[in-house]
């Protein structure tokens, strides 16, 4: 007696137009997110090989590369707190190491960085000013920073710490009445030198108000 066929069934039924039509848009959608991830990592590639982006040439100030360690200082705080802790995190700073005499180019970095502040304009709350003080200041100077800077942090740091932290920013760094700009996690990035007369450091704050600017804009933290 020989045996029944076995009947056969088709392990890939026919799909509807309506199927077919799903598939393909599947199909579609798979390859335009696989696209969206691939795409930008060859244009990436492509731009650093081919030296496309020129970033620091658009600089105004002078890039600290790698950048510097607030930390590095050793500053603190009146209370004891060290400033990386108090007062880095979350915010854009100006800084400034403030010369152990507060001449006319002292003055006019400070005037400098309140306005650099205020140009920014509702930004304003993303940027805040840190003087490194490495000494006692004069009378005057002392009076000048309570009536026209009260708003500014200050710290104190050693002389000697501060030369050898910022030694690649300047030789004698502690005198040499550089501006750093930092990022929020306390790295200071970009420095640009002192300006002896007035006119001369308003338009320089221009320079150092672009460089700001465009940090903020790319950033989202601070």
């Amino acid at each position: 007696m020989s045996e029944a066929p076995v009947p056969t069934t088709d392990p890939t039924p026919e799909l509807t137009p309506e199927q077919l039509q799903q598939r393909r848009k599947n199909r579609r959608l798979l390859l335009l997110l696989l696209a969206s991830f691939v795409v930008p990592f060859v244009i990436g590639q492509l731009a650093y090989v081919q030296n496309w982006y020129q970033g620091a040439a658009t600089n105004h100030g002078r890039l600290l590369d790698p950048p510097l360690a607030v930390a590095d200082l050793q500053a603190a705080a009146p209370a004891g707190m060290a400033v990386d802790a108090a007062f880095a995190k979350g915010k854009w700073w100006l800084v400034y190491v403030l010369p152990a005499e507060c001449a006319q180019a002292c003055r006019n970095r400070l005037f400098q960085m309140r306005q650099i502040r205020l140009a920014t304009g509702r930004e304003s709350e993303r940027v805040r000013q840190l003087l490194i003080e490495t000494g006692p200041v004069d009378a005057a100077t002392a009076e000048l920073l309570q009536n026209e800077f009260a708003d500014f942090i200050r710290v104190r740091a050693d002389a000697s710490v501060v030369d050898v932290a910022l030694q690649r920013a300047s030789v004698g760094a502690a005198n040499a009445g550089l501006l750093y700009l930092m990022d929020p996690m306390g790295w200071m990035m970009l420095t640009y030198p002192p300006e002896a007369d007035e006119p001369t450091s308003v338009i320089k704050a221009e320079d150092t108000l672009k460089d700001l600017r465009k940090l903020l804009k790319a950033s989202q933290i601070g």
